[in-house]
């Protein structure tokens, strides 16, 4: 499953290199108390993966982290975004994992939020598209009301918030009352052959699977898909914590090392898997980014 890969990702990425943290100081073997480190990391990462994955996924980011940072301890993956920055500001967390956007919510609702790092992939800005068939008569997204969408397993969460604030606009309360039927097939490459194929009028998908499509499906998209609708940018996903109440060093230890990630062979081997370049830091521009998503989605879709 494409997808399935690049949520191991970005985020699990993110998450396992972040995850949880008990700082080891170089003293550590000295007898040196640890410290532990709590992180919340948004459910929406894992949405369609089975829990045998969230395991294997954090088991496999723990290893990285204890080769790049020496840091260790527990992941909380239950909580939405606000329930998250929330924990934040209560200081239940330490840190946050966040999708872009979602970032843009829970810094809207709590300003003291800072990004600390960004999951960087230098080749695509992460965009969501709704891929119709080159013969749909179809010139807006109103225009395929009642039609069926494949929406396939593992569908990163910006397609489906760009859905949401498509369907929205167009005054169904959610996809399910805009589409006539929603198939699910098990991977995105299934899903927009099934367009090609006409059985379903659409599918969604990012833009880091969409390059990935037209690699190896070059000729199919050519001849028989287009893009009806296009979301606007959405920011990198981002790790956030709160200013002044996690220890200086344990920030820098966990900073330095995750991004160095990208320097060890299991780091890079991952990085491959999950589509992403490596771990940055924040880009001047990040807030204005964070700004233009909340123009086009001020808020999280109803459940």
């Amino acid at each position: 499953m494409l997808y399935y890969r690049f949520i191991l990702v970005s985020i699990a990425a993110i998450v396992a290199v972040v995850c949880s943290i008990v700082f080891v100081p170089d003293y550590a073997e000295a007898g040196k108390k640890t410290t532990s480190v709590k992180i919340g990391f948004a459910k929406t990462f894992l949405v369609d993966q089975p829990k045998s994955i969230a395991d294997v996924a954090t088991e496999d980011f723990m290893d990285v982290l204890k080769k790049t940072t020496a840091l260790e301890g527990n992941l909380d993956s239950k909580l939405g975004a606000i329930e998250i920055a929330d924990h934040l500001m209560s200081k239940k967390f330490d840190f946050g994992i966040f999708h872009g956007h979602e970032f843009a919510w829970a810094k809207k609702k709590h300003p003291e939020l800072q990004p600390l790092l960004i999951a960087l992939n230098k080749q695509t800005a992460e965009r969501a598209f709704v891929i119709v068939h080159v013969n749909n008569p179809a010139k807006t997204f109103a225009d395929i009301r009642g039609k069926k969408i494949d929406i396939a397993q593992g569908t990163k969460e910006p397609c489906r918030v760009f859905l949401d604030m498509l369907c929205r606009g167009a005054q169904a309360k959610n996809t399910t009352a805009f589409f006539g039927a929603i198939e699910r097939s098990n991977s995105i490459i299934t899903a927009l052959d099934a367009v090609a194929r006409e059985k379903v009028q659409a599918a969604v998908i990012d833009s880091v699977n969409l390059a990935h499509y037209k690699d190896v499906r070059g000729p199919v998209f050519e001849k028989n898909l287009r893009v009806l609708a296009q979301s606007g940018i959405f920011p990198p996903a981002a790790v956030a914590y709160l200013p002044g109440k996690v220890d200086d060093a344990i920030v820098k230890q966990f900073r330095d090392g995750l991004l160095s990630a990208h320097k060890v062979a299991a780091g890079r081997e991952m990085m491959q898997h999950w589509r992403i370049d490596a771990f940055d830091l924040v880009p001047s521009d990040y807030a204005k980014g964070l700004e233009s998503v909340l123009k086009d989605h001020p808020v999280s879709p109803a459940p």
